[in-house]
């Protein structure tokens, strides 16, 4: 592998957020961990089953995840922790050797918040997590409004949200959670960014907010709420 990673400099996030490193290649896991330790705490593991022991005993901030991993697949992984109410919302990136465009498109479709093909620099990859762990901060100083918002909708008399919503509705609420752009939804649900567009108003509407990101604060607080109920 014959991929730059320069020192991570001015990139740093804040001190000791930890990683989740998964991945059965020598090379990489060396090139990874010698990058990221000035920076993160670093714990890494060759078998997604160790990783799930080691996710649920320690909850990293941030997990990374090679698509080829002995055991199973980054795939796997991803399903498994997105299916677990008190993980579902982790950041998770997921890297591969081979740009197939159905790969990448199968992993933001189960959840992944990123996919980096090689070859990619170290400051790409910083800049990945850097990205993803700010946003993880933003969900959890978001979190406490929300929940009161969402409490306020069952107090208030009115249906439980995906009640109000359609299925499509729901489902691009769900997009929204997981940082995704008008753009990025309708190119993975094979529609017109126009029709998202209206999706997106129609769901402000019913849930009846109001502000240019109330939607986004609101998408990402329902989605923390519903992992852990």
């Amino acid at each position: 592998m014959n991929t730059p990673y320069p020192a991570a400099s001015a990139l740093q996030e804040a001190p000791h957020s930890r990683i989740l490193l998964v991945t059965g290649d020598a090379a990489i896991l060396r090139k990874f961990r010698q990058l990221l330790l000035p920076t993160y705490d670093v714990v890494a593991t060759n078998t997604v089953a160790e990783a799930i022991d080691i996710a649920n005993r320690q909850l990293p901030d941030l997990i990374l995840c090679d698509v080829l991993v002995a055991d199973t697949s980054g795939y796997q992984f991803l399903i498994s922790l997105r299916d677990d109410p008190s993980m579902k919302h982790l950041p998770f990136i997921l890297f591969n050797r081979l740009h197939v465009v159905s790969n990448i498109r199968k992993g933001m479709n189960l959840g992944a918040d990123d996919f980096l093909v090689f070859p990619f620099t170290g400051e790409e990859l910083i800049k990945s997590i850097q990205s993803r762990l700010n946003r993880y901060q933003h969900i959890r100083e978001t979190m406490q409004p929300r929940e009161t918002l969402i409490r306020q909708l069952h107090v208030e008399g009115k249906n439980p949200i995906n009640e109000r919503l359609s299925k499509t509705e729901a489902k691009i609420l769900d997009m929204i959670a997981r940082g995704m752009s008008s753009r990025d939804i309708a190119s993975y649900k094979c529609i017109s960014v126009r029709t998202v567009d209206n999706h997106r108003h129609n769901i402000t509407k019913k849930l009846q907010l109001s502000g240019p990101n109330a939607l986004v604060k609101f998408a990402i607080g329902y989605g923390g709420v519903l992992s852990r109920q």
